[in-house]
């Protein structure tokens, strides 16, 4: 099955003439940006909330702690609801698709609070919640989707190709040995590229079937390649538009996990949550 994120767009954004100025180019700016909306919960009574206000506690207890799994296959429909209502959905989606599993993990309204539900031939075996900065699950996947067949480092290149054996040289060098504390990051935007560059690259590293979206104002988009600890971390502004195109050499990008922070500003607000409807 193939993931609607995992795709590597090539362009970067187009400059645009002034009407006063013709010698002054500017990139189209943002005309909009997604807000949060708190979702209407609906009215259940104490006995209904009650095991839901048991999960979100058991959250809380694991944001102050360890990175840990709060598993809801136990709850009730009424208890998963209360806890869907109040966690909302937040900004990141974590997507992982192979020709049997699909997992979709989302990033909660509260930053460092995962959902978790993987399929396996469509049928649910794991719904839960984690807590951390990211899911253990997304290591464990992103090392096996790309222990069995990476690429191999080209040996000829096709005509018109300008950068690409250079940067291909780079990125398997680095690929080979890649510590967990330094990503290496190539910024494909300040590069000269020929379409045969981008071409040859995607075709190259290929897509493995781990993406990341994480919305804000515009886009990110992370995709795994087939190349282990390499993957595409690309920004696209409002309109849609590519604004920086870099590949990130790292066990995973920075930019989808949760800050420290983060993780203790939503211990504190999921329990104020809790004490006003209680």
């Amino acid at each position: 099955m193939q993931d609607k994120f995992a795709f590597i767009a090539t362009g970067n954004t187009p400059l645009f003439r002034l009407h006063d100025d013709p010698e002054c180019t500017c990139p189209p700016m943002p005309e909009a940006m997604a807000t949060f909306t708190p979702p209407p919960l609906h009215a259940l009574s104490r006995d209904e909330t009650g095991e839901g206000c048991a999960v979100l506690q058991k959250v809380i207890e694991r944001l102050g702690g360890a990175p840990g799994i709060v598993d809801l296959a136990p709850c009730d429909p009424a208890a998963r609801r209360f806890v869907d209502e109040v966690l909302g959905e937040g900004e990141v989606l974590i997507r992982i698709v192979t020709p049997r599993d699909r997992v979709t993990i989302r990033e909660s309204v509260f930053a460092g609070v995962w959902r978790v539900q993987h399929r396996i031939d469509g049928e649910l075996r794991r719904d839960d919640l984690e807590t951390g900065p990211v899911p253990e699950a997304v290591y464990g996947w992103a090392e096996r989707l790309t222990v069995d067949g990476p690429p191999h480092r080209p040996q000829s290149f096709p005509e018109g190709l300008m950068n690409a054996p250079a940067l291909l040289t780079e990125i398997f060098d680095h690929s080979a040995d890649c510590p967990n504390d330094r990503p290496h990051v190539i910024n494909l935007s300040l590069l000269p590229l020929t379409p045969e560059d981008s071409k040859f690259l995607i075709d190259t590293l290929g897509t493995a079937g781990l993406s990341v979206l994480s919305r804000g104002y515009g886009d990110c988009r992370v995709t795994l390649t087939r190349l282990p600890n390499v993957w595409w971390v690309q920004y696209f502004n409002s309109p849609g538009q590519l604004i920086l195109n870099t590949l990130e050499i790292t066990r995973l990008p920075a930019v989808v996990a949760a800050a420290p922070e983060d993780l203790e500003d939503s211990r504190e607000r999921i329990a104020e949550a809790l004490a006003q409807l209680k």
